[in-house]
């Protein structure tokens, strides 16, 4: 994964919108592993809905976000 890019750069590839924000990408496409590595999600219960579907955690290093997509990311913890 080469990075991201500030919003509105000429050279982007995609954009994709993550928690309600966009992205410019300078990939064409990127796995949910890719989005939640750069994001440093690393907490151990990770929730990702896309496509008005909740994704298996199995699922992550083989679905592929294109221009355009949007992923929802919760992190799931507990305290008191």
């Amino acid at each position: 994964m080469t990075g991201w890019v500030p919003y509105g750069w000429e050279n982007k590839d995609m954009q994709i919108k993550v928690n309600n924000v966009f992205y410019d990408m300078i990939e064409e496409s990127v796995s949910i592993s890719q989005i939640l590595d750069k994001m440093n999600y690393t907490y151990p219960i990770i929730v990702v809905e896309f496509m008005s579907r909740i994704i298996d955690k199995q699922e992550f290093d083989s679905i592929f976000l294109r221009d355009g997509d949007e992923i929802s990311i919760m992190h799931v913890f507990a305290g008191g």
